[in-house]
């Protein structure tokens, strides 16, 4: 039945995710927004090292709330041969699983891919690794930075005369991105094909390789190896700093009415005439001059006016946002893109869904952030296990 008829998109389907921190998290955070039952499987005693990252001693620290609303929480001690046998059964009830482990380690331990692939044939396996399972570097640990270094992205957002780091954790959001991608596309085939499920592998590596599909093309067509510049230049975006100190960004893409109508805002008809900047090939050569000039004019205003003018005439422009300031903007209130997860004591404020759809979608409210072993005894119950198995099974390993 479809979503729009009554049911959510990934309703019945229930994912086991055995992985921690960002990449495997944020995979099945995005499921669950799609309904899918989300079973977290967590170390007793400690759980997801997120949930105490920095230093935080909360219940629920906001780097762990940020990737885990909306799961269910089973503490289990897969290391004993008991542990292992309950996440068997556990296992056997899924669609879905979700590792972020170093290649090998879950194979290793007699709980990887190979066995549950085997034993389960209709499951879905999504493998998530740094630098992918070949290859002479596949065990070389592997963290957000270390992705964006080797895959060419971070030399596109800094400048490498002195780099810096820069952003939210872009990789590891990409990979989990493309995880849900491969996970949603099997799940599809699995209902095409008997029932086959399939093993999909995404790394970081890969994941911020392929979110540079033109940087990649560009290179292989011409040799251009892109730099931190250079979408600018091609796709003209400019910052600009405004007479009150108010940061500005202006996109005028490839359409000549932009370049014209900015022109006519500003008075500067005599840019157009201008062999530097016209057409616009010599706009892409001669940026840095061009935005020189259109800063002195903007400097004169502040960004209010200038928004005002600019909007009226249609040019793509916006003010630079803090991160404050875009969650107080009202086009972004008015979409309740931030929700209240939980009730009560358990009410979290997090960003919501990165989507609106005509069906039913789970309740931010019946969805809150889960406490270490919050679902350990409903959730293995589920499975069989008795009271005194699941007390064994939750107790971490001297």
């Amino acid at each position: 039945m479809l979503a729009g008829e009554g049911h959510q998109m990934l309703e019945s389907m229930r994912i086991i995710e055995m992985a921690n921190v960002i990449s495997g998290p944020f995979a099945g955070m995005l499921l669950a927004d799609m309904g899918a039952d989300v079973v977290k499987i967590e170390m007793p005693g400690r759980g997801d090292p997120f949930r105490g990252w920095a230093g935080s001693d909360d219940a629920i620290a906001p780097s762990f709330a940020a990737y885990n609303r909306g799961k269910r929480s089973v503490t289990l001690e897969t290391r004993s041969e008991a542990g292992k046998q309950a996440y068997l059964r556990l296992v056997g009830s899924a669609d879905v699983v979700i590792d972020n482990f170093r290649p090998g380690i879950l194979d290793d331990s007699g709980i990887g891919p190979k066995r549950l692939c085997a034993e389960f044939p209709g499951l879905i396996y999504c493998s998530i690794s740094g630098l992918g399972s070949t290859g002479p570097d596949r065990d070389l640990p592997t963290y957000d930075a270390i992705a964006q270094a080797r895959s060419g992205l971070w030399s596109q957002l800094t400048d490498m005369a002195a780099p810096e780091a820069v952003g939210p954790p872009i990789s590891d959001q990409l990979t989990g991105l493309y995880a849900v991608q491969a996970i949603l596309g099997a799940l599809v085939a699995r209902g095409l094909n008997g029932g086959r499920g399939q093993h999909a592998e995404v790394s970081m590596l890969a994941a911020s390789l392929a979110f540079q599909p033109h940087a990649v093309a560009e290179y292989l067509a011409n040799g251009a190896v892109p730099d931190h510049t250079s979408r600018a230049h091609v796709s003209q975006s400019y910052a600009f700093v405004a007479a009150d100190g108010g940061a500005l960004a202006i996109h005028l893409s490839s359409l000549p009415k932009f370049w014209t109508a900015l022109l006519g805002v500003l008075d500067r008809h005599d840019l157009d005439s201008n062999p530097r900047f016209n057409p616009r090939t010599r706009r892409h050569a001669n940026y840095d001059a061009l935005r020189a000039e259109l800063q002195r004019t903007i400097a004169t205003r502040p960004r209010a006016e200038w928004l005002q003018m600019l909007r009226a005439a249609d040019v793509p422009c916006a003010a630079i946002h803090r991160l404050d300031e875009a969650l107080a903007d009202p086009q972004v209130r008015s979409q309740n893109l931030v929700s209240v997860f939980g009730r009560g004591s358990r009410a979290t404020r997090l960003v919501g869904r990165g989507f609106a759809t005509t069906g039913p979608v789970p309740d931010p409210a019946d969805r809150p952030v889960p406490l270490l072993g919050e679902h350990s005894a409903e959730v293995l119950r589920d499975c069989g296990l008795a009271d005194s198995e699941i007390r064994a099974v939750t107790t971490a390993t001297p």
